[in-house]
C-alpha cells in the first residue's frame, strides 16, 4: 500500500503537475518521510506532511496517493477514495491506485453507514441496526483500559483512538487481510491495523466471545505501536497484550487461564514449544489452533517472567529502549543483565520448574464466524459435539428433557460425557440443565462451576448458573453471573430478560428499564 515500489522509477518520470513553489524532488522527499511516519504509526506527523503537500502541490498524483493513504489511516474513507481516484490519472500510478482504491472502497461499503459515538479518548464506529447494543459496554471497558494500560506502560495515546466493529465475516476478512480459514484456525477475531482497533461483532460467533477482553487486548497493541514506533516483535507484542488484556476490570491480576495452563504443561511433557521465530509475522499464520493457543500461553509466561524480575518499570524500560533504536534482544539483555540467549534459557528453565496443571480432556474451542445474527439454541449445540456416539446420547437426552423425563435425560448426558473423551462444555451445560429441571440444585451448581473453570468463554454456562441462583433466591449472585454472560454475548435476549426480572426483584427500576430497552432492540 506504500509508494516504495514506485519511487524507484521517479527519475524517469516527467513531472507534469504544477508544483506551486515546491521542487519535484522536495515533494518526493516529503512523501518518503510521510510514508516512514505511516509505517512507524506517527499519524500526527504523517497527517501534517499530507496537509502541507496538498496545500502546495494539490494536483501532484504522488501527493494524492500518499494523502489518500493518510486519509484512509485516519478513517476518512470518502476523501481517501477521492484522492486515490485523482492519483490514478497518472499512468505510472494507475494500477497501484486502483488496487488501493478497490480495497478502501470495499471497506467503505461496510463502514459508510456506521454510527459514531465519541468519548474522551475514543471514536467508536458500529453498525447501527445490529450492533448498537455494544456501544455502552465497549466504551466503558475501553475508557477503563485506557487508564489502566496507560499507567502500566507509561503511555497514553493521543485521542481519539478509532475503534471499528465489523458486522460480517467478509468485511473483516477484507480489512484484516486474513482468509476466513486463517481467522478460524487461529481464533483471530480482532486486529490492530491501519491506525485503529478492529473487532468482529460478538454476534458472529455462535455464543459470543470474550470481546471486551479482546478490545482491551487490541488497545495494548495500539499503545505499543504508538509508544515504540512499531518496532516491537510479535512475541513481545502478543505477550504484553495477553498479560494486560484483563486490566479493564478493576483489581484484576494477570492469570493464565486453565486451558492455556494445561497446554503449557503438555508442552513441557512433550518438550514441544512454538519458537519466537515461528510466531513471526503473526500468530494468525500458525497452522493449528492448538499451536496458536500455546503461543499465546508461552508469551504470557515470558512477560510474567520479566514482570516478576522488575515489574512494570522493567517492561517500560524495554519498550523505551526499543523506541530509542535498540534491538529487542539488546533491550532485554540490558535490563536482565544477561545475553538474550541466556534470557530465553532462563525463562524456559523457570517455566519447566513451575507446577502447571495438566488437565486431560480440555479442548481449545474452535472459532466459527457466522454470516447471520441468529441465536444458536440448545438443540443446535449438539452439532458442536464432534464424537458421534456422544452426539447420539446428547440428542436422546435433549428429547427426554423436552418430554419432562429429566432423570432419564441425566443418564443419557452422563453417557454422552463419557463417550466424548473430552470435557465438553456443551454436554456439561446440558447435564447441568437437566439437574436444574430435576431440582438437583447442588449437582447442577457443581457441574456448572467446574465447567466455568475450564471454559470461562462459554456463555450458556453463565446463563444456566444465573437461572440456578434465580431459583434459589440468590438474586445478587444471579445478577453478577449474568453480567458476565453479557460480557460474552450481549445479543442473547434471555440474558436481558432474566436481568430485568432480577432487577425488578431487587427493586432497581432504572436497571429494569435499561434491560427492557436492550431487549426491545434485540427483538426488532
Amino acid at each position: 500500500m506504500t509508494l516504495a515500489i514506485v519511487l524507484i522509477a521517479l527519475v524517469s518520470f516527467e513531472f507534469k503537475a504544477a508544483a506551486q513553489h515546491e521542487k519535484f524532488f522536495d515533494i518526493i522527499d516529503e512523501v518518503t518521510y510521510g510514508e516512514e511516519c505511516l509505517q512507524s504509526w506517527q499519524m500526527e506527523e504523517a497527517s501534517a506532511v499530507a496537509n502541507k503537500l496538498l496545500l502546495h502541490a494539490p494536483g501532484n498524483p504522488y501527493v494524492c496517493f500518499f494523502a489518500g493513504e493518510v486519509r484512509f489511516y485516519e478513517g476518512n474513507y470518502q476523501e481517501s477514495l477521492s484522492l486515490l481516484k485523482e492519483a490514478g490519472k497518472e499512468p505510472f500510478l494507475a494500477q497501484k491506485s486502483q488496487e488501493f482504491y478497490d480495497f478502501v472502497n470495499k471497506i467503505y461499503q461496510t463502514t459508510g453507514k456506521f454510527k459514531e459515538v465519541r468519548t474522551e479518548h475514543f471514536l467508536f464506529r458500529y453498525n447501527e441496526d445490529k450492533d448498537a447494543i455494544l456501544a455502552d459496554y465497549a466504551l466503558e471497558a475501553l475508557e477503563k483500559a485506557y487508564r489502566a494500560i496507560g499507567e502500566d506502560l507509561q503511555y497514553f495515546p493521543r485521542p481519539p483512538v478509532l475503534v471499528e466493529v465489523f458486522p460480517d465475516a467478509g468485511s473483516f476478512c477484507t480489512i484484516s487481510t486474513l482468509t476466513k480459514e486463517e481467522i478460524e484456525t487461529s481464533g483471530t477475531v480482532a486486529i490492530c491495523l491501519f491506525n485503529r482497533v478492529i473487532i468482529t461483532s460478538p454476534r458472529l460467533q455462535p455464543r459470543g466471545y470474550q470481546w471486551l477482553d479482546t478490545l482491551s487486548h487490541e488497545l495494548v497493541h495500539y499503545v505499543i505501536m504508538k509508544k515504540t514506533r512499531n518496532r516491537v516483535p510479535i512475541w513481545l507484542h502478543e505477550g504484553l497484550a495477553k498479560y494486560e488484556e484483563g486490566r479493564w476490570v478493576a483489581g484484576s491480576t494477570p492469570v493464565l487461564p486453565v486451558s492455556l495452563e494445561s497446554l503449557v504443561a503438555e508442552a513441557i511433557e512433550k518438550d514441544y514449544f512454538i519458537t519466537f521465530g515461528q510466531m513471526h509475522p503473526s500468530l494468525a499464520k500458525l497452522k493449528k489452533r492448538e499451536d496458536t493457543a500455546l503461543a499465546f500461553a508461552e508469551v504470557f509466561t515470558v512477560i510474567d517472567y520479566l514482570f516478576h524480575r522488575g515489574g512494570y518499570p522493567l517492561l517500560v524500560s524495554i519498550l523505551d529502549s526499543i523506541k530509542d533504536g535498540k534491538s529487542t534482544e539488546d533491550a532485554v539483555s540490558a535490563v536482565m543483565g544477561v545475553s538474550f540467549d541466556e534470557f530465553e534459557k532462563g525463562w524456559l528453565q523457570d517455566l519447566k520448574q513451575k507446577p502447571f496443571r495438566r488437565i486431560h480432556g480440555i479442548q481449545v474451542l474452535p472459532t466459527k464466524l457466522k454470516e447471520t445474527s441468529t441465536i444458536v439454541d440448545d438443540v443446535e449445540s449438539v452439532a458442536e459435539i464432534e464424537i458421534k456416539d456422544a452426539k447420539k446420547h446428547a440428542i436422546l437426552g435433549d428429547l427426554l428433557r423436552k418430554e419432562g423425563l429429566h432423570g432419564a435425560a441425566i443418564m443419557e448426558y452422563e453417557k454422552a460425557s463419557k463417550k466424548a473423551g473430552v470435557i465438553s462444555p456443551q454436554i456439561q451445560n446440558k447435564l447441568a440443565t437437566a439437574y436444574l429441571m430435576n431440582n438437583q440444585y447442588d449437582k447442577a451448581g457443581e457441574v456448572l462451576k467446574t465447567a466455568l473453570t475450564y471454559y470461562p468463554e462459554y456463555s450458556p454456562t453463565y446463563i444456566s448458573l444465573g437461572e440456578l441462583y434465580l431459583r434459589k433466591g440468590e438474586y445478587t449472585a444471579a445478577v453478577e453471573i449474568l453480567q458476565q454472560a453479557n460480557h460474552l454475548n450481549p445479543f442473547n435476549p434471555i440474558i436481558h430478560k432474566n436481568l430485568a426480572t432480577l432487577y425488578d426483584k431487587l427493586g432497581k427500576k432504572e436497571d429494569v428499564a435499561v434491560e427492557l430497552q436492550r431487549l426491545t432492540l434485540l427483538v426488532k
